[in-house]
């Protein structure tokens, strides 16, 4: 009977292998998560920007912001789930507004939190580094 010599891996090369996969894990995910959170808060931030826009339009059609209604309620605008919830942070003014978008699902756990949009241009987050 000869010498079987097989041709796997041995158990050093197999925990060499699975340990590096771990660390690379370790990194990757939750860079990747990141990521996905700030492409998320982008797209509620151009929401704000388009509902001002739209503000602005209905305010130099009639002179005040009173009873103005926003087109849409949800970022991101078409499809898929719902991140942010946008409306009004307080009833508008005749001459000025404050929006907002409010997180939701996932992005609840964002640490920059609700996003504010005013007439004025001042924009306003939890964090510094979130617009």
């Amino acid at each position: 009977m000869g010498v079987w010599r097989g041709r796997g891996f041995t158990l050093v090369e197999l925990l060499v292998a699975v340990t590096l996969i771990g660390v690379l894990s370790a990194i990757a995910l939750p860079t990747y998560r990141e990521y996905i959170r700030r492409a998320q808060r982008v797209d509620a931030q151009k929401s704000l920007v388009e509902l001002a826009q739209f503000l602005e339009r209905y305010h130099t059609s009639r002179g005040t912001y009173l009873g103005a209604s926003l087109p849409f309620d949800t970022a991101p605008r078409e499809g898929g789930v719902a991140r942010y919830r946008l409306g009004f942070a307080e009833p508008p003014q005749a001459s000025s507004y404050r929006l907002q978008a409010a997180p939701l699902d996932t992005m609840a756990e964002d640490a920059c939190g609700v996003l504010t949009l005013a007439s004025s241009g001042l924009r306003g987050a939890a964090a510094e580094r979130c617009w």
